[in-house]
């Protein structure tokens, strides 16, 4: 019976957690620019998903890290470095896991950025009204 329980309780766990996983890359995709025919990741993007995540997202923006997705990836990184010491921490583990050479090159960047004193949090990035309007976060149910 107690089994049971764990493995019901594991399994929303993961259901929980998958969910989470997919409306951060909801927010990933619906912040993302196309310059030059090329889909990418910019400031609005990591303002977005800062806004909707907390400490409690952490282990969901490490398993990010390794999405298939670059933009995924990069978004990912950029909001862990902007998440003080925890993010930082989760750029550390998840180094020795990146054996595939663009989530590795991300996270040891993501890094120098964590350390570099001259960083600006995302939330001092300037931006206008109507720049702030254009930004689409995780709607009415942010974390």
């Amino acid at each position: 019976m107690a089994l049971a329980a764990l493995t019901v309780l594991a399994v929303a766990d993961f259901a929980a957690a998958a969910a989470r996983e997919d409306e951060l890359k909801r927010v990933i995709n619906r912040n993302t620019g196309f310059a030059h025919m090329t889909r990418g990741m910019n400031m609005y993007t990591l303002i977005a998903l800062r806004s909707c995540v907390t400490d409690a997202d952490l282990p969901v923006l490490r398993r990010l890290l390794f999405d298939r997705d670059y933009v995924t990836q990069l978004s990912a990184a950029g909001v862990l470095v902007d998440m003080g010491a925890g993010g930082r921490a989760a750029l550390v583990s998840a180094l020795p896991e990146a054996t595939e050479y663009r989530a590795r090159s991300t996270i040891q960047d993501a890094l120098r950025e964590a350390d570099d004193p001259a960083r600006r949090p995302l939330g001092a990035y300037p931006l206008d009204e109507r720049e702030r309007k254009r930004i689409r976060g995780c709607g009415t149910a942010t974390h």
